[in-house]
């Protein structure tokens, strides 16, 4: 979201980390300067000012993630290394994984600038806890 404004569909751009392995938590975020307390967080997304960044994920990171998760694996419960010719269809999956990840992104997308009426999301939420529930 550079310059402070919002995309075209109107909507607050976040981010986080999705991260399968502890080595991978926190890299990517949303930050917006200035903000100490969670109102003033949520104030300036609202008003444009977050600001994505860290690491972006990628299909190589997936499948690198999910071998260290198998090689753990391995190394707890040395009786899993019967599978272990199996790992040779680790990448097959991730990129199928991958595949489907960005159709989903498409499809929302499209569904979104569609315009259709959607249902209230999280994002619409007042940051007041109480003023939550009268809605």
């Amino acid at each position: 979201m550079a310059g402070g404004k919002r995309p075209r569909l109107e909507k607050i751009a976040i981010a986080g980390s999705d991260s399968h392995t502890i080595a991978g938590l926190g890299r990517t975020y949303t930050e917006v300067a200035g903000a100490r307390t969670a109102e003033e967080f949520l104030a300036g997304l609202r008003a444009g000012q977050g600001r994505i960044q860290g690491e972006h994920g990628s299909c190589l990171k997936l499948t690198l993630d999910v071998y260290s998760i198998v090689k753990s694996l391995f190394c707890e419960k040395p009786w899993t290394l019967l599978a272990s010719p199996l790992a040779v269809l680790v990448p097959a999956f991730t990129l199928n994984h991958w595949i489907h990840e960005i159709r989903f992104c498409q499809k929302w997308t499209a569904l979104l600038e569609s315009g259709e009426k959607r249902r209230r999301m999280l994002w619409d939420m007042d940051s007041s806890f109480e003023a939550n529930w009268a809605s």
